[in-house]
């Protein structure tokens, strides 16, 4: 008796020779590539709920055990010699996988019978029905300029949301059949387990040379990915690209060039803080000066700076970070944000002892940045002592300058003369939305020795935005006005702008 045929007898199991077996594809497509290369297994054939599932270790229960919680199916172990099944995975999903135009037709036909979602899910190749459709979705955030790509389901009704310019657009949405598989794709490529849907999961994908940030997250009718799509535009901008006013820059770079102080850039979530940062950190990068990062997550890759990841996960903060990092000697430090008394007082202490440290916070204005660092703990003194400056900004949507027409209606927030304001239209160059990038508006509010003179009071915030105004300041809501008026962003812009504030 052949040995495979003695060792399928000894642990009572069916077995099969590869060479002289066809698989059927609709099987095949079960199990993505690399999970059964690494597991060596391979689907032969479904049959009212059960998988034919060829492996080469009788033994491996917890393999079987995990291919039937991924596909939903009661797994029949069939025995198989490994490299005749080593032949067969090349067979089946790369030479066939690849270039095979009716085994991807079956695919396709199979996912649109609605089929129970293991026979939806997807392989690994790149002619895979499923994997053809992500990559067009992600081609097409990419052509519209998107931030994001928001795939959500309610009602056992899936939906596709890019977010553009800031602002979420609507988009036709892949078909029902297809969704649960479209998710398991994102898994894959993201490596995370396939058949964890209970729990959020995050991770990154390469595609194409570009980034994508990935989370899952299990919604009541199943599960919704975000992916940010990094690197959508030109990669780490300079500080004329960030769009500053000309004097502005000229006050602005004095500052940076600082050798110690904190430096804070606050606003809401999407405002363009880290932008910022990164713009600042490239000004002033030099052999000369060790730049090192905190970042949560790392957006893009700083040449010449020493980028560290916070991972939670393992207890490893930004407090922490910061008093392992300043034992590193350097001279330029950027905490991604201050969030609690530890972190703050750790950054204000170095800032005190020749680091020049860049921070974000949220708050709304720039002289509420005075009293957060307060509220969370932090003396007074020891703040108005450090802080060098405070930049606070917001984006809002440029309208598109080959579509945009005068607007039919005013405004009853504005105080300014409406009559020659514009309004969004829509054209090719647009794609329709009526906008085209977006423009910064800020105030930038420079800490003087007057400022630092006043009480720490519960009216300090008050009292420092209106010594600002006695030196010159301008503050978001102006600068706002000015981008109105010259008619580069619309009435919709900027009173959700003064909504805000």
């Amino acid at each position: 008796m052949a040995p495979l045929a003695e060792l399928a007898q000894e642990h009572e199991l069916p077995f099969v020779h590869l060479d002289r077996y066809r698989a059927e594809p609709e099987a095949v497509a079960l199990v993505p590539y690399e999970l059964a290369k690494k597991m060596r297994v391979l689907p032969l054939f479904c049959d009212e709920g059960r998988l034919a599932l060829a492996v080469v270790q009788a033994a491996d229960l917890s393999t079987q055990d995990y291919i039937s919680r991924l596909t939903g199916m009661d797994v029949l172990p069939v025995l198989v010699d490994e490299e005749a099944l080593a032949q067969a995975l090349i067979q089946y999903y790369v030479a066939e996988g690849q270039s095979g135009l009716a085994w991807g037709k079956r695919a396709s036909q199979a996912m649109d019978r609605e089929a129970p979602e293991a026979k939806r899910a997807l392989t690994s190749g790149r002619e895979a029905p499923v994997a053809r459709l992500f990559e067009h979705l992600i081609a097409q955030a990419i052509q519209l300029r998107a931030s994001d790509m928001h795939l959500e389901i309610c009602d056992s009704q899936p939906r596709l949301r890019y977010r553009i310019d800031g602002v979420l657009n609507d988009f036709p949405a892949p078909p029902g059949g297809v969704y649960p598989a479209l998710i398991s794709r994102i898994k894959i490529l993201a490596h995370l387990d396939i058949s964890e849907k209970r729990r959020p999961q995050d991770g990154r994908i390469t595609l194409n040379h570009r980034e994508l940030r990935v989370s899952i997250i299990p919604y009541l009718d199943g599960e919704g990915a975000v992916i940010r799509i990094l690197g959508t535009g030109a990669g780490v901008l300079s500080l004329e690209q960030v769009g500053f006013a000309e004097d502005m820059l000229v006050r602005y770079r004095r500052v940076v060039r600082r050798s110690h102080g904190l430096l804070l850039v606050t606003g809401p979530t999407g405002a363009g803080k880290t932008t910022t940062l990164y713009a600042s950190l490239a000004e002033i990068s030099s052999p000369k000066r060790k730049l090192v990062t905190l970042e949560d997550p790392v957006e893009y890759r700083l040449p010449g700076v020493c980028q560290i990841p916070i991972r939670p996960e393992v207890d490893f903060t930004f407090a922490d970070g910061l008093r392992s990092v300043l034992r590193h000697d350097p001279d330029v430090l950027m905490i991604g944000e201050i969030r609690d008394k530890e972190s703050a007082e750790i950054a204000i202490r170095a800032s005190l002892t020749g680091h020049l440290i860049f921070a974000t916070l949220h708050t709304n204005t720039a002289a509420q940045a005075v009293t957060r660092l307060i509220d969370i703990g932090v003396t007074p003194y020891h703040v108005m002592t450090s802080l060098v400056w405070v930049l606070a900004q917001r984006l809002l949507r440029r309208l598109c300058p080959a579509c945009k027409q005068p607007a039919q209606t005013r405004s009853r927030l504005l105080e300014v003369n409406t009559d020659k304001s514009y309004e969004p239209n829509g054209c090719d160059q647009c794609g329709q939305l009526g906008y085209h990038g977006r423009l910064p508006v800020y105030e930038y509010l420079e800490i003087s020795d007057a400022m630092r003179s006043l009480p720490a009071d519960g009216n300090l915030a008050q009292a420092i935005d209106r010594t600002a105004r006695e030196e010159g300041f301008i503050s978001a809501r102006e600068r706002g006005l000015q981008l109105f008026q010259a008619g580069l962003t619309s009435l919709e812009e900027i009173e959700s702008l003064l909504l805000d504030i």
